[in-house]
């Protein structure tokens, strides 16, 4: 099921990140989001409801009474009809709320913004789009127009099904300058770097350590005041994933099969320090030099990592 939340995830961040073009606001990239989780919160309520109907038919067989075989059959077809959607098998119950139930269960699995609302102050978006020098949490608004050679972060997450799907990109619009294509370009590759070390038996400070020095060995610093994270049930679970590892490689805790984790790499052109502006959301960076980040969420599997925000990656090929 996180699996499904991330191909989501993936799918809306491509549409916001098509949509980056010059003269387009980021209100309306936050406007893109909100439709893209609406039209997937209808397809998880019509999903549900088509099971709760198909259920209710095989139900109502009245042979089912008299018929121990056919029961049991019924039973397991049951069962499989709402792997997904468990809460559903007890609308066959006598006296069942079958309105009430079918409402619970779309409301568990309903794609929504893992975003809005979040901490103090709520957030008030459902996306965070950040400007060349914004490194995260920048908030969308009607009157910040993309132009020709920004590079801007588009940062993104739902639930869908319970669990979290985080990710983000950078892009480059238009015509950008080397300096800013170079920047853009080392933070992607140091998340890749990044996730090959995602395996199992590899430890937390492999993966921060592999981020600092390939931003590093091209010259700029990574963030520190924010990090990657743990995600499942909320978007932010232990263990912390810092992009950073002064002890080196072979430190922090071991990844072990199941874990999930957000890797997000934040690579400024200048100096590691940040500012927060007054909006309490808004992280600059302090000597106002570029900034760039990209994030995927990563299965540790025995077979390797999996990345769950990329539709191409498998078990084992990220």
């Amino acid at each position: 099921m996180m699996r499904e939340a991330g191909l989501v995830a993936a799918e809306i961040l491509d549409q916001m990140c098509e949509a980056a073009k010059p003269g387009t606001s980021t209100y309306d990239l936050d406007q893109i989001a909100r439709a893209g989780i609406a039209r997937h919160a209808r397809r998880v309520d019509e999903a549900v409801a088509e099971t709760a109907r198909a259920v209710r038919k095989l139900a109502s067989n009245p042979e089912l009474r008299t018929n121990i075989e056919l029961a049991k059959r019924t039973a397991t077809e049951i069962d499989q009809l709402t792997s997904m959607f468990t809460g559903l098998r007890q609308i066959v119950k006598p006296g069942a709320d079958i309105e009430r139930i079918v409402g619970d269960v779309a409301d568990r699995h309903r794609v929504i913004s893992a975003f809005l609302g979040y901490a103090t102050p709520p957030y008030p978006a459902v996306v965070c789009t950040s400007i060349n020098e914004v490194i995260v949490h920048g908030i969308p608004r009607r009157n910040e127009v993309i132009k020709d050679g920004d590079i801007i972060g588009i940062d993104f997450g739902i639930f869908m099904h319970g669990f979290c799907a985080d990710t983000a990109r950078t892009v480059m619009v238009g015509d950008v300058s080397p300096e800013r294509r170079k920047l853009v370009e080392t933070a992607r590759d140091s998340l890749e770097a990044a996730i090959k070390l995602c395996r199992v038996g590899n430890r937390l400070g492999d993966v921060g350590y592999a981020v600092q020095s390939y931003a590093e060995s091209r010259g700029y610093s990574v963030v520190r005041q924010f990090v990657g994270h743990g995600t499942g049930r909320q978007m932010h679970e232990d263990p912390q994933v810092p992009n950073f590892s002064d002890a080196g490689p072979g430190t922090g805790k071991r990844m072990k099969s199941g874990l999930v984790i957000a890797v997000e790499p934040m690579v400024n052109a200048g100096t590691p320090d940040v500012e927060v502006l007054s909006d309490e959301w808004t992280a600059v960076t302090k000597d106002r030099q570029m900034s760039a980040h990209f994030e995927h969420t990563i299965a540790i599997t025995d077979e390797g990592p999996w990345v769950l925000t990329r539709p191409t990656s498998t078990p084992g090929n990220p």
